[in-house]
């Protein structure tokens, strides 16, 4: 059995910029950090890191060489889901590990994964609908925008807050239906 990997992991671990994921992850070290510091966990701050952890995979998805392979036998769309392959598990564990410190701290936090789950499918469902040259932008801002937007409206308008609050009461209905989305979504 070998155990070597795929000849497109390299190339592609390389192109991918991991800057947004690693600035993410010094603001959830710093969280943790002040959290320790002061013995109890800032609940009020775990849909804002789910949301920039959301924000940052999907900015991983920027293709600098995209119009130079073109022209190569790989589509966009695969090269896209390769880069997914890279980022959504580099993604999912720095929030786990992020979750694995809040309950160091404090144990009440629990293992919130559903919202960010839910949040990167959003991400990556928007950019894959959006045209291409603002693709990663918009989906690097509806996680937060939605996020945002959630906070903002929560107890103005009782009509509308289920369906901003959906990421997190029925994350997994979201991750479906936005997955759903991805798959379907255009072919570049």
């Amino acid at each position: 059995m070998s155990t070597t990997a795929p000849a497109w992991v390299a190339p592609t671990a390389r192109a991918v910029p991991w800057q947004p994921l690693a600035g993410v992850a010094v603001c959830l070290l710093g969280v943790v950090v002040l959290a320790a510091v002061r013995g109890r966990w800032p609940v009020g701050v775990l849909d804002v890191a789910a949301a920039g952890t959301a924000a940052a995979v999907v900015a991983g998805l920027r293709d600098p060489a995209a119009n130079l392979l073109s022209a190569m036998p790989t589509s966009a769309a695969r090269r896209q889901a390769r880069r997914l392959m890279l980022l959504v598990p580099a993604g999912l564990g720095l929030w786990l590990a992020y979750l694995a410190a809040a309950n160091l701290v404090s144990r009440g936090v629990g293992w919130p994964l559903g919202p960010a789950v839910a949040l990167v499918a959003t991400g990556c469902a928007v950019a894959a609908w959006t045209p291409e040259r603002f693709a990663v932008e918009a989906g690097v801002a509806a996680p937060l925008g939605w996020m945002a937007l959630a906070r903002a409206w929560s107890g103005l308008h009782d009509s509308v807050t289920p369906v901003l609050t959906a990421y997190q009461s029925h994350p997994w209905v979201v991750t479906a239906v936005a997955s759903a989305a991805l798959l379907m979504g255009r072919s570049r």
